[in-house]
């Protein structure tokens, strides 16, 4: 009896583990489709369906980045050894626009779509991610295509580092997910977080690091843009484009840890705001 117990429990484990994993896959299975469904709801309330439509959420970041890039192209020069004014400007300020666009759009996210939490297979957490996946998608696009273009026309190259260009973009869209987490759970509790919000991104320009290298700033700042995520992502960023560009500011693991931190506190926040939203 208890050799067959013995061959009986394994059969057992490995059942009870298959089934749990098939639960799991489910649950990814149906928040995903809730997410898209999420998704497909905000694109129709942003740019609905007439003239170009859903192609806005391409054509909206495209727009702002060329006009961005070719201002700062144009009262640019372009010196023997240095890297292109337009895919500079480019890379920096479409990879922004992720941060500004998820950012500003979560303090009033959890206002605009409260009823949907009627539904109990919607959670804040779907909003929050629903908007900020057409934010990536839409940004990344518009760097592709102007990129492209760029090559085409002779004012830019291939990235030299691919890898390093896309981690660079992976890890700003996760640190743009975690703040919009933070600030919309906060900004359905304190409305002075929501009208703080949009200057807090036109302010965090500058210093972001998307339109300069912390090489070229003064020495004594060095140590204090090193605190900066955003600017060590730009850096890494520059360094997958341009075969010139050192990586003797990118500080990956501090990154990273930055981002574990605030993707914690998000999710925390984000699930104790559940409670104080009440849906008749």
């Amino acid at each position: 009896m208890t050799a067959k117990t013995a061959r009986i429990e394994p059969m057992h484990d490995t059942r009870s583990a298959n089934h749990t994993l098939v639960n799991v896959l489910d649950s990814l299975s149906t928040q995903g489709a809730v997410v898209r469904a999420l998704a497909l709801r905000a694109l129709q309330q942003r740019f609905g369906r007439e003239n170009i439509g859903y192609l806005w959420v391409i054509g909206e970041p495209m727009m702002l980045a060329s006009v961005v890039t070719i201002l700062h192209s144009v009262v640019s020069k372009r010196g023997s050894g240095e890297v292109s004014p337009f895919t500079f400007m480019l890379t920096g300020y479409t990879i922004y626009i992720i941060f500004r666009n998820s950012f500003n759009r979560s303090e009033s996210a959890l206002h605009e779509t409260q009823t949907l939490l009627y539904h109990g297979m919607i959670t804040p957490f779907d909003i929050v991610l629903a908007n900020w996946m057409i934010d990536v998608i839409g940004c990344i696009s518009a760097l592709v295509i102007l990129q492209g273009v760029g090559i085409m026309l002779g004012l830019s190259d291939l990235p030299a580092r691919p890898l390093y260009l896309f981690g660079a973009i992976v890890l700003f869209a996760w640190f743009s997910l975690a703040l919009s987490l933070v600030v919309a759970a906060y900004g359905y509790l304190l409305p002075l977080v929501g009208r703080l919000a949009h200057p807090f991104s036109y302010f965090a320009l500058p210093v972001s690091g998307a339109f300069i290298t912390v090489s070229i700033l003064p020495k004594w700042t060095h140590p204090i843009m090193a605190w900066n995520p955003m600017a060590s992502v730009f850096e890494m960023a520059r360094y997958g484009q341009f075969v010139s560009s050192p990586d003797k500011y990118i500080y990956l693991n501090y990154v990273i840890c930055v981002n574990v931190a605030l993707t914690y506190w998000g999710l925390l926040e984000i699930r104790r705001v559940r409670s104080q939203i009440h849906v008749a």
